[in-house]
């Protein structure tokens, strides 16, 4: 009987154990491993990135870390662009648990788009924007892409748009103000005064009746007045157009011939440049502008220069004397600027002038003979270089308006047959005495010319 009892004692004790064992066993395989957060995590490029880690739990049970043990593959670069996995990988009794997570790094943000102008004004003859208008585009994983900027033209206004390598686009819209037409223009061709030498034949050069834009009209102009050359003398020839105020020429007829000014403007266009044409208006007087991009906002005044009748010629494109560097440095630059030239007024220029003159010293540092193999390079393509034979001394920096004044009223009669004229037009004493010096000249009863490749070459003696 004893032996009975405990052969039932023990089959009830295993049946126990076996029981327990199950037990265990079905809830270390009810164990499941989850990630903490989202199973797919998006990042911005170059955000941190912080690992949330797993969570191990039996029902609704949360199993202490310490009853586990955890080993984790893979890293999330989030300075690169992509799509990295964190391989989680748990040891808990006799089971092995494994689970992924999906770590995207993405660009998500657009370019910082930056336009210098909320509003440009668009000149309504060239239909060209006066305001040098700058931009850039800086992208937070591309860098730099100011050079994948396009601009569009919508109605009235300019469309900016940059789109970077992950496809975010930026744009920006810039007001356009349209010009008003300007109004029509009636004027004289050629110099007033004209001065003729006695039975030498006068020339009439006629008036002209444009558009604001320069465009000739097909209007009747009548010519009356008489100019005999056998006596000498003073004539008037007067012109007349239906709705415009009549204009007259004086013709002096003389036995000797007048000195030739021809004023030349260099540096320009900048901000004293109107002041400058409005005076030359004023005498009708046209002069020669030797011009740059050193203020590029100034730039459309070039199409004005060439309307009103002036010459244009290059300078330089920048003013920076490291064009002298190489013959090539020289007419890249050159080329450039003639590019602007043409595109201001229709068509290229071959008259230049050297920056610091063909005398200058200051391309020694830079290549020695430079100027000497440029000067034999232009002209082997046909252009002309112009230098002066009268300084108006407004370059130095000193000299106030009063003084550039007596600079050229004093000086004028050393020039020879001709005077080239040197002055700087975005200069504010240069402007302010432009006017006191053509009420003179005029009054000595000089002529003004414009340059051309066949005008009377001043050249100094390179020095280089």
């Amino acid at each position: 009987m004893k032996k009975k009892y405990l052969l039932i004692s023990l089959i009830s004790f295993i049946i126990i154990l076996l029981g327990v064992i199950i037990f265990y066993v079905t809830q270390i395989n009810r164990a499941k491993l989850s990630l903490v957060g989202k199973t797919e995590t998006i990042l911005e490029v170059y955000d941190e990135y912080k690992d949330e880690g797993i969570v191990l739990k039996r029902g609704k049970k949360i199993i202490k870390p310490s009853k586990y043990k955890v080993t984790k593959k893979g890293n999330v670069d989030t300075s690169n662009l992509g799509t990295y996995k964190i391989k989680y990988t748990v040891k808990y009794s006799y089971r092995t648990i494994n689970i992924e997570r999906i770590v995207k790094v993405l660009d998500q943000t657009g370019p910082e788009l930056t336009v210098n102008f909320d509003e440009v004004d668009r000149d309504f003859c060239s239909k060209k924007i006066k305001q040098n208008v700058a931009y850039s585009a800086l992208d937070n994983y591309d860098g730099d892409i100011t050079n994948n900027v396009i601009i569009e033209e919508g109605e009235d206004v300019l469309i900016y748009k940059v789109e970077d390598s992950s496809g975010n686009i930026s744009s920006k819209e810039v007001k356009i103000n349209y010009g008003s037409k300007p109004s029509n223009k009636f004027y004289l061709n050629g110099s007033n005064p004209t001065h003729v030498i006695v039975n030498n034949e006068y020339q009439e050069k006629g008036a002209s009746f444009t558009d604001g834009c320069g465009n000739k009209l097909n209007k009747e102009i009548k010519i009356s007045g008489e100019v005999d050359t056998s006596v000498e003398g003073t004539y008037y020839v007067t012109y007349e157009t239906d709705g415009q105020k009549t204009l007259t020429r004086k013709v002096i007829v003389e036995h000797y011939t007048p000195k030739t000014i021809y004023l030349t403007f260099d540096d320009g266009p900048g901000a004293n440049t109107i002041k400058v044409l409005n005076a030359l208006d004023k005498y009708n007087v046209k002069a020669t502008f030797f011009v740059t991009n050193q203020f590029p906002k100034y730039q459309y005044l070039i199409a004005e220069e060439y309307n009103k009748g002036h010459a244009i010629g290059v300078h330089t494109l920048t003013h920076k004397w490291n064009i002298y560097s190489s013959l090539e440095a020289y007419i890249s630059d050159f080329d450039q600027m003639n590019e602007i030239i043409k595109n201001q007024t229709g068509s290229y220029t071959n008259i230049f002038r050297f920056p610091g003159g063909s005398s200058n010293t200051v391309s020694r540092s830079y290549k020695t003979g430079v100027v000497t193999e440029i000067a034999q390079e232009m002209t082997n393509r046909g252009y002309v270089y112009f230098d002066w034979n009268l300084s108006s001394g407004d370059a130095d920096g000193k000299s106030g308006t009063q003084q550039i004044i007596n600079n050229v009223l004093n000086r004028v009669n050393s020039c020879s047959a001709h005077c080239v004229i040197l002055f700087h037009d975005y200069k504010a004493t240069t402007a302010n005495a432009i006017d006191p010096i053509l009420a003179e000249l005029t009054k000595r009863g000089y002529r003004f010319e414009t340059l051309n490749a066949s005008s009377p070459t001043v050249h100094s003696k390179i020095a280089n």
